[in-house]
């Protein structure tokens, strides 16, 4: 019997250290995203802005076009179907900005930076497949969005956006 309670003291112990350890880490948490997230998003896209330059200039053009058929009439020779995706999640700061806008209204231009960076990561990785596959053009590109749930609380919760983007590297003869 002296087991269990020895057994049962270490746990709850443990359970009240990671408690503590939760209320202590969560406010900062949200104060280092409230600093450093822009921050480096910011970053991350002007890395990301830079190798589209790259890869437009290797091309002399944005070789992406939503068009259904070659730009220029020419004969395909070979085309294969690329995709890529993107999956991402607010940090905490972006979400209580976005959450004080539902309350009050307004626009909610929190999510902006870290879209237009899963987005353009999206894009430039097609970019980056015909490249690396020796195509002239993607056609046909198309973006999805979809919203990735997670189930809490008996209350669901969109945490996370996965961007998806496709479509056809042609090569022309």
């Amino acid at each position: 019997m002296e087991l269990f309670w020895q057994i049962f003291l270490s746990l709850s112990l443990l359970l009240a250290a990671f408690g503590i350890a939760w209320l202590l880490f969560s406010p900062f948490a949200f104060i280092y995203s409230a600093l450093f997230s822009r921050r480096k998003h910011s970053k991350m896209l002007d890395e990301l802005r830079g190798r589209i330059g790259l890869t437009v200039e290797k091309f002399g053009r944005d070789p992406l076009t939503n068009k259904k058929s070659p730009a220029f009439g020419e004969e395909i020779s070979e085309a294969m179907y690329i995709q890529s995706n993107y999956v991402l999640g607010p940090g905490w700061f972006n979400q209580f900005i976005a959450g004080y806008h539902s309350l009050i209204g307004g626009k909610i231009n929190s999510f902006d930076d870290i879209l237009t960076l899963a987005r353009q990561n999206c894009l430039q990785s097609l970019r980056e497949q015909a490249s690396e596959g020796g195509y002239d053009e993607v056609i046909n590109v198309r973006l999805q969005t979809s919203r990735i749930s997670a189930l809490t609380g008996g209350k669901s919760q969109n945490k996370f956006i996965e961007i998806f983007a496709y479509g056809t590297a042609v090569k022309y003869s």
